[in-house]
């Protein structure tokens, strides 16, 4: 199979994963807490992007 497209779905259902996550939260937290849910998904949602852009060995070449 292809490595990097496995990345890239794996990246994509994160995201889809955390905007299920925020949507279900969203009401039941309190506002105050809402903005701080929203930054820790947001930056759940950027350490999963460092694997899809990270190289391989492979893939460059050595």
């Amino acid at each position: 199979m292809n490595f990097k497209g496995m990345k890239w779905l794996n990246f994509t259902l994160t995201i889809i994963a955390l905007f299920a996550i925020y949507i279900f939260l969203s009401g039941r937290v309190d506002p105050a807490l809402s903005n701080i849910l929203l930054v820790v998904l947001i930056i759940i949602g950027l350490l999963s992007l460092i694997p899809v852009l990270k190289k391989t060995k492979n893939d460059r070449g050595q």
